[in-house]
Order: structure tokens, then C-alpha cells, then sequence
């Protein structure tokens, strides 16, 4: 599930919940079928938009004008105005505790009546003491993801230096490599391109077997929580902190992801434009012609450059 469907859904999902404490009727169930629809979407949400606009963004299930428009603004400024001020409605101790992960409204609003809870640290000692185990909704499990999720609030890592990623993600890609599922692995994003710092690590696999690849991805010795891991997509947070999430490729489209999630947004941006001039559609999965749908290129990096009339760059001259 592309990071910006997952952004926008929390978005959608959040708004839902405020409004519904509020007494709203129908609004919040509006939100959540969009929310839900965009978590299922394989396919980012901007490139919807940028293939289709409004027309192609209400073609989502339960995304109408409204929430279409919602998209649009949050593509282009990163933010929602009407979340942002519904945010501002709520009392400043529950924007605090939304913070942390699976806390939304009106599970800290049952929490502050039941237990008067209003800060993290109170949290924090009602799960230790095993009290939230004891109100209705939550239960052990409940208890123990919320003290889970407040240690990994605390110990959330932002950027981490190259070297000290290069060094987990070699970890993560000795482990898969012991598949024999295991037809390609990789690095992507910006630790492929050799920034100076990283905020995740992205690791590519070519494999026939994805569910095989994500399980054994999620069950490694190395992984602190498992934050996805379904299909053909993996999302972990390490021991030392860092994010790490796994993508799982077809083979024949393994030259093509490789490509798609290694270049800049304006590397990318600039592959595309190329790719639409020569009469191609070019994503993680292949390059395509545009008149009879047929794959052209996808098998290696090199052959995509080719086809496309462009000279390959190493990965870290891709940034525009």
C-alpha cells in the first residue's frame, strides 16, 4: 500500500472520528468508506490524480466531490484545512495522545471518562497496572499494543545517518536471501541513492512466492513490530528503530520496480514525461505501450533506459 493512500486514509479516519464525537450523523461513515476504500488502493493516489483528476478520483468507491477535492488539497499542500481545524476543536491532551499509534478519539475519549486519563505518562500507568485491560473495547491484547506503540513513540527514530542503514538493511537482506524464493534483492529509495541520511529502509525482492518473502520478512529475529505484512507488501520497525519496509515484485517487472522506487519524485516525474512523449506508460511494474497495453520493457533497468532513449545513471545521480 503506497505511504501516501496510508496518510491520507489516517486523515479520512480521524475526521471520521472527531465528527462522530461530535454528533454528526452520516459524514463520518462517508470518511471511513473512503479511508477504507484508499487502503485498499495498490495504485498511489497522486498518480490517480494526475491520470484523471476529480473524474478519476471519484471513480474510488465512496469518494464523492467533497472528499475528491480533500485529496486534491492534501496532494498539493500536504495538508487538509477541515482536518486541521477539526484537530483544533479537540482538547490539547487528546491531540497529545493521538500521537501515538491505534489512539484515535474516541478511544482516548472512553479512557478519559472511564479512567481520567490525560496525558501519556497516565497511559502509560494505567496499562502497566492493567487497568485499561478491564473496560469494555479493549481487553489484554488492546492494553498491550497501546504500551507497544508507547515505547515506539518514544524510541521513534527520524533520519538515521547512511552508514548505520546500509548496516541493517544488510542484515535484512542476508536473512531473505536464505529463500530460495528469493529470485532478486535489493535496496531502493533514497539509501539505494546513497543519501546522507534515510528515513526508512526500502528493500525490493523479485519473487513468485510474495507471501512467503513478507512472512519470513515480519518474523525475522531483528523486527521490535510489525506495522503491515499481507500480499505482496511488508512493513516492520527494527530493533534499532528504523523502519524497514518490504516491497514484492513479479520477476519479469523486477528491472522496472527497481527503477520506479529508486529514482527522486523528479527523477521519476522526468522518467514518465519521457516515457508519455515516446508513447509509453511507465510504473513500478513495467513499460508499457500505450496503444496496445503490451509490456515492452521491464526485466532490467538497462533495458527500460534503452527502450526509452535514455543514457543509465547510477543510482545516486538520480535525484533529478
Amino acid at each position: 500500500m503506497p505511504k501516501r493512500n496510508v496518510k491520507l486514509a489516517g486523515i479520512l479516519f480521524e475526521m471520521a472520528d472527531i465528527l462522530e464525537m461530535q454528533g454528526v450523523d452520516w459524514k463520518p461513515r462517508a470518511y471511513r468508506q473512503a479511508a477504507r476504500s484508499l487502503e485498499a488502493l495498490d495504485e498511489d493516489i497522486a498518480k490517480v490524480n494526475k491520470r484523471g483528476g476529480l473524474k478519476a478520483l471519484k471513480e474510488i468507491p465512496g469518494v464523492g466531490e467533497a472528499i475528491a477535492a480533500k485529496i486534491v488539497e492534501y496532494l498539493e499542500t500536504g495538508k487538509v484545512q477541515s482536518h486541521e481545524k477539526l484537530k483544533k476543536t479537540m482538547p490539547s491532551h487528546m491531540n497529545m495522545l493521538m500521537n501515538i499509534q491505534g489512539m484515535g478519539p474516541r478511544k482516548i475519549k472512553k479512557l478519559s471518562e472511564k479512567l481520567g486519563i490525560t496525558s501519556v505518562e497516565q497511559l502509560e500507568k494505567a496499562a502497566l497496572a492493567h487497568r485499561i485491560a478491564k473496560i469494555p473495547g479493549f481487553g489484554e491484547k488492546s492494553e498491550k499494543d497501546i504500551l507497544e506503540n508507547i515505547a515506539l513513540m518514544k524510541g521513534a527514530r527520524g533520519r538515521v545517518p547512511l552508514a548505520e542503514a546500509e548496516k541493517e538493511a544488510k542484515k535484512v537482506i542476508a536473512h531473505l536471501k536464505k529463500l530460495k524464493e528469493v529470485k532478486h534483492i535489493s535496496t531502493a529509495g533514497s539509501l539505494r541513492r546513497k543519501r546522507p541520511s534515510v528515513g526508512d529502509i526500502d528493500i525490493l525482492v523479485a519473487s513468485t512466492e510474495p507471501q512467503k518473502v513478507i512472512d519470513r520478512f515480519t518474523k525475522m529475529k531483528g523486527v521490535k513490530k510489525v506495522l503491515a505484512g499481507g500480499g505482496t507488501k511488508g512493513s516492520v520497525i527494527l530493533k534499532s528503530g528504523i523502519q524497514s519496509d518490504l516491497r514484492v515484485l513479479p520477476p519479469e517487472s523486477w528491472g522496472a520496480g527497481l527503477f520506479y522506487f529508486t529514482g527522486s519524485k523528479d527523477y521519476n516525474i522526468e522518467m514518465r514525461r519521457v516515457a508519455i512523449r515516446k508513447g509509453y506508460k511507465l510504473n513500478e511494474y513495467g513499460l508499457f505501450d500505450k496503444r496496445t497495453g503490451r509490456m515492452v520493457a521491464g526485466r532490467t533497468e538497462q533495458e527500460i533506459c534503452r527502450k526509452l532513449g535514455v543514457k543509465y545513471l547510477e543510482p545516486e545521480k538520480r535525484e533529478r
